[in-house]
């Protein structure tokens, strides 16, 4: 099993393997979560199957997060650049981009194909709605990345959940400005879930374009320029979505 080694502060060696090194390429295989539902409405004509990732994501999973309880195996500090070199970490997370598209539209297609029940089809659309936002995971990840590779691949799998704003302004806003009011992602003190996503979702939105803006005018681009980065990732939505016409056709 890989090991890695560093010095610490002391000049002391420490050593550190990642005993869950292989078990993260499992992680990749998230985003297909409907398609468990749909094997096993298809093999048995059952609807409530579709369900299915609902009960894992919100019964078994706490359920296992109290039997096991808390993991406490972190990396020591000193072997954090040691991994952000492993591309095999890296490679994990570029493998999960189209698995979010194709997640996606096979759930459209599904929905689109079958004679569901009114509750069956807002279950799936549900799990599809739920598992797409996962996206939004994949997308900080590889928008903090440096390469131009990974935050291409960033910009592209924030189409998945309609997000593509995200990386402008998580990266150059809520980085900024984290903590303090003017950050709309930012929780105020007693503030629910809900009232936190009234008004972050598109006060997020409406920072990005006005960073957009602000970086336009510094360098002097005409109008035509103006919020060019929300366009461009906004420009990848419509690559998903035709497909989903056509599946309900």
């Amino acid at each position: 099993m890989k090991g890695f080694t560093a010095a610490m502060a002391n000049g002391e060696a420490i050593h550190y393997i990642d005993r869950k090194r292989w078990l993260w390429s499992m992680s990749v295989l998230f985003p297909l979560q409907p398609f468990l539902g749909i094997s096993l409405h298809a093999s048995t004509g059952i609807e409530a199957w579709l369900l299915l990732p609902l009960f894992l994501g919100y019964i078994v999973g706490p359920l296992a997060d109290w039997v096991f309880g808390e993991d406490t195996n972190n990396p020591p500090a000193e072997v954090v650049m040691a991994l952000d070199r492993d591309r095999y970490y890296r490679v994990l997370t570029y493998l999960v981009v189209p698995l979010h598209f194709i997640s996606l539209i096979g759930a459209a297609w599904w929905a689109g194909t079958q004679a569901l029940s009114w509750w069956a089809f807002l279950g799936l659309a549900v799990v599809a709605g739920i598992t797409s936002g996962l996206g939004i995971n994949t997308g900080h990840e590889l928008g903090h990345k440096k390469s131009k590779l990974e935050r291409t691949l960033a910009k592209i799998v924030l189409a998945v959940p309609f997000y593509g704003h995200f990386w402008i302004e998580h990266n150059r806003g809520h980085h900024r400005d984290v903590s303090t009011p003017e950050d709309p992602a930012s929780a105020r003190m007693g503030e629910s879930i809900y009232r936190f996503a009234c008004r972050e979702i598109p006060g997020a939105f409406k920072r990005a374009w006005e960073i957009e803006n602000g970086k336009s005018k510094r360098a002097g681009c005409n109008d035509t320029k103006i919020h060019r980065g929300v366009s461009r990732t906004r420009s990848c939505n419509p690559c998903c979505y035709p497909s989903f016409s056509n599946s309900a056709c």
